[in-house]
């Protein structure tokens, strides 16, 4: 993950997005050494879906090629566990939304995080993860585009969660946002 530009030594990442997208899956994927706070879930239409959830946060770091030290929170997507986002989005460099491309019925969510988000963490750089890109019935990056009517200069990208390398290159496209972001602020 080398990069010709200067990154600052420490950063802090959030992932998120809404319940059962893949966010604990995504940072278990990045790291063995997870701090989650994943217990068993209670609501019948939940438990549906899975059988355990994230109620307060999950933490890892990574040390990028170039010696950036991420500190990389993951968030539990459910509404009511809210209280614990505007606390992990302070201070955030940049989010990753994560959001299931095969099931849509969540992604109402995504856009209550976002606002919220935007006024804690107003110059925070964001990017959409579509995750379960590897199932067939899977919508593509353009087809997610399309409907959540985002606009070209938003980043989607491609995201299996299981996957390492389908990991590691949304954090490297979000890290790309960033230095893009302070390079025309002029302060890279």
């Amino acid at each position: 993950m080398r990069s010709n530009g200067a990154r600052p030594k420490k950063a802090k990442i959030l992932v998120a997005g809404h319940f059962a997208a893949g966010k604990t899956t995504f940072l278990r994927t990045l790291t063995e050494s997870l701090l989650d706070t994943e217990k068993k879930i209670k609501h019948e239409e939940e438990k549906k879906v899975k059988e355990t959830t994230t109620v307060a946060m999950d933490f890892t770091e990574l040390i990028t090629d170039d010696g950036t030290k991420l500190h990389i929170f993951g968030i539990p997507g459910q509404e009511r566990f809210s209280f614990m986002w505007p606390i992990l989005a302070k201070n955030t460099a940049g989010i990753i939304y994560v959001l299931d491309s095969t099931d849509e019925k969540y992604w109402y969510q995504l856009f209550q995080q976002i606002n919220m988000f935007r006024k804690i963490s107003p110059d925070a750089v964001f990017i959409f993860a579509a995750n379960k890109q590897d199932l067939p019935d899977a919508l593509s990056v353009e087809e997610i585009r399309k409907k959540m009517k985002l606009p070209d200069w938003v980043k989607v990208v491609p995201l299996v969660a299981l996957d390492r390398e389908s990991v590691m290159n949304a954090i490297k496209t979000l890290l790309e946002e960033i230095e893009r972001k302070k390079a025309a602020a002029g302060t890279a």
